[in-house]
């Protein structure tokens, strides 16, 4: 007996005589697809095609590879700014005692509150820059960008030093008394 190429072996349906929909249409109704028997699925590759130091940020393309240089670069310049702002701070009783020199006023005597508040000053804006590069680093290693975390801690630190410096120059009441009679 002569075997039929139509006959399906036992236990599998028979093959489907409608026409199989192409790419984009409809399938006809009740028509269901069953991969053969034989059929491996594809086995995605475990490994990435990119390589490289970037590698996790070029196969997100989220972050641009300017990010990287310009936030190191304005974590070193808020390194610098910060070292600025505290000699401003630790400098400010000087320069209200030639104030007082250059219009008369006699000696600048500070208010005991005043190397408690340059100390708090100073500490606030290391704290500051410390907070920004933490963020910063930690987003930068994440592949996220990072360049604007050196820009808000920048507004930050700017917002803490004209505080604390007003808040010094507040607690002198000559200079209070002799600026609201100007």
């Amino acid at each position: 007996m002569a075997e039929n190429p139509l006959s399906t072996p036992a236990g599998t349906p028979p093959e489907d005589s409608r026409p199989r929909p192409q790419y984009g249409e409809l399938a006809p109704e009740g028509w269901s697809w069953t991969p053969a028997p034989d059929a491996v699925p594809p086995v995605p590759s475990a490994t990435p095609t990119t390589s490289g130091p970037n590698q996790a940020a070029r196969a997100r393309g989220t972050v641009p590879a300017w990010d990287r240089p310009v936030t190191l670069a304005l974590l070193v310049f808020g390194l610098l700014a910060t070292f600025f702002a505290v000699g401003v701070l630790g400098a400010l009783p000087q320069a209200v005692q030639m104030l007082y020199t250059q219009q008369d006023l006699g000696d600048y005597t500070p208010a005991a509150s005043v190397a408690g508040l340059i100390t708090a000053g100073s500490f606030t804006e290391a704290a500051v820059w410390l907070a920004s590069a933490a963020g910063a680093i930690l987003l930068l290693v994440r592949g996220k960008r990072a360049f604007y975390l050196p820009l808000i801690g920048a507004v930050v630190a700017f917002v803490v030093i004209f505080v604390f410096m007003s808040v010094i120059l507040a607690t002198d009441p000559t200079l209070l008394t002799f600026y609201s009679q100007s």
